[in-house]
Formats: structure tokens, C-alpha cells, sequence
């Protein structure tokens, strides 16, 4: 049997290494989980952000595939969605997403289209000379701004449907996503312009009954509050 002073001293010694590694651990954490410790809502949020963004990705994704048969040479801006997401206390989540329009491929679109309706040649995509005249002709068959925002808003509340399982929300919890085309500044910096947003709502409860099968997924689309700001 050992000894009471051997049992004695090896206590000690695992309490010294015990002391000496917790600073350790601490030290070697991340800043991003030590905050997402501190803040779990964050981190969810942070989270869902990426999945709204995707979502307004696969919107431009779908327009892509719609366009390639009226106009192959058609390029969607690659500019990628702006998303932040906040925890309000009393109310829930909410989410501002940015979303970049497509109005600089649009003049290119609407004049191959022109063309081809009176049967002449396309107009290289790097050629905007002599275009003014045919820029605002739109496509009858093919409204390109008005589709990107049905997929948009489309993959948008589907993300609010399949993805904010991440979030924590109660049943009396609200899920907001804003949407709006991405925010330009001019040369005033007290100016800012800023297109109007709209709004998509669920409650938390809703969310728990699509989870949970009381609801299907066309009634959990449903109670999707839409409102214009």
C-alpha cells in the first residue's frame, strides 16, 4: 500500500498540472468561440446568414438556367449578397439581406433580345456601342428582373423553412428577412440610397408545427407574412 505522504504528494502534483493547463486552454480558444460562448445567438446567426446568402445564390442560379435559352451569352452579376442578422430581445430574429440586382446585364439581355425577334445577328457582349436606342427594349417572354426576384424570394423562404433550425426560436418568436437590392452611397455621406424592402415573417410556432408534421410545408409557406416597407 502506498504510502499516506506518496498519496499526498501526487495530489499535489495533479492539482499543480490541473492549475497550470486551464490557462493554457483558455489561451488556445478561438476569439470566435469564446464569443460564440458568450453569445450562442450570434453564432446561430452567423450560421443562418450563410444560408440566406446561398439561398439568394441559387436564386441567380435559376435565372441563369431560364435565360440560357433566349440568351446564352447572358451574365449574372457576381457580386454576392450582403447578409446581417441580429437576436432582438422581446421579438426574435431579424435578418437585412442585400441583394445585388442584375441591371448591368439587363440592357445586354434586352438587346439580344430586340435582335433576335427581328432576326439579325447578336451583339457581342463586350460591344455597348450604338445599343442606346434598343437598351430599354424588354423581352415580352422574359422579364429577367421580375423572375430573379420570384427566385430570390423563393429560395429566400425556403431557407426560412428548412435552415433556421439553427436558430432558437420560441413560439412567440418572430423570423424576419428584409430583402432589398444592395445599398448605394454617393458622394454625400449623410445621403444614403436605399431601395424599398420586403418583409417575410413567421412566427416561431409555425416553424415548430412544419418541424413537427401538424402543418405541411405549403401551409408553413402560407403563414409567411409578406409586407412591403
Amino acid at each position: 500500500m502506498k504510502s499516506a505522504t506518496a498519496l499526498t504528494r501526487r495530489a499535489v502534483v495533479l492539482a499543480t498540472a490541473a492549475t497550470l493547463a486551464g490557462p493554457g486552454l483558455v489561451l488556445a480558444q478561438s476569439p470566435a468561440a469564446a464569443a460564440a460562448e458568450e453569445n450562442p445567438a450570434r453564432s446561430q446567426a452567423f450560421v443562418f446568414e450563410r444560408a440566406l446568402r446561398g439561398a439568394v445564390e441559387l436564386g441567380g442560379q435559376q435565372l441563369a438556367k431560364r435565360a440560357l435559352v433566349l440568351a446564352p451569352e447572358f451574365l449574372l452579376s457576381t457580386e454576392e449578397a450582403t447578409v446581417r442578422g441580429v437576436r432582438l430581445g422581446g421579438y426574435g430574429f431579424y435578418f437585412d439581406v442585400q441583394v445585388p440586382d442584375i441591371q448591368s446585364t439587363m440592357i445586354v439581355l434586352d438587346m439580344m433580345a430586340a435582335r433576335q425577334r427581328r432576326g439579325g445577328p447578336s451583339q457581342p457582349v463586350s460591344d455597348m456601342s450604338a445599343v442606346e436606342d434598343e437598351a430599354m427594349t424588354a423581352s415580352p417572354a422574359f422579364d429577367a428582373d421580375r423572375e430573379y426576384s420570384s427566385f430570390v424570394r423563393q429560395a429566400l423562404t425556403d431557407a426560412m423553412l428548412d435552415s433556421s433550425g439553427v436558430l432558437t426560436i420560441g413560439p412567440n418568436d418572430r423570423l424576419t428577412v428584409a430583402v432589398s437590392g444592395i445599398e448605394r452611397r454617393g458622394p454625400n455621406p449623410l445621403y444614403r440610397s436605399e431601395s424599398g424592402k420586403l418583409m417575410m415573417t413567421i412566427i416561431g410556432a409555425d416553424l415548430v408545427d412544419l418541424r413537427q408534421g401538424r402543418i405541411t410545408r405549403d401551409e408553413a409557406r402560407a403563414r409567411v407574412v409578406v409586407e412591403t416597407f
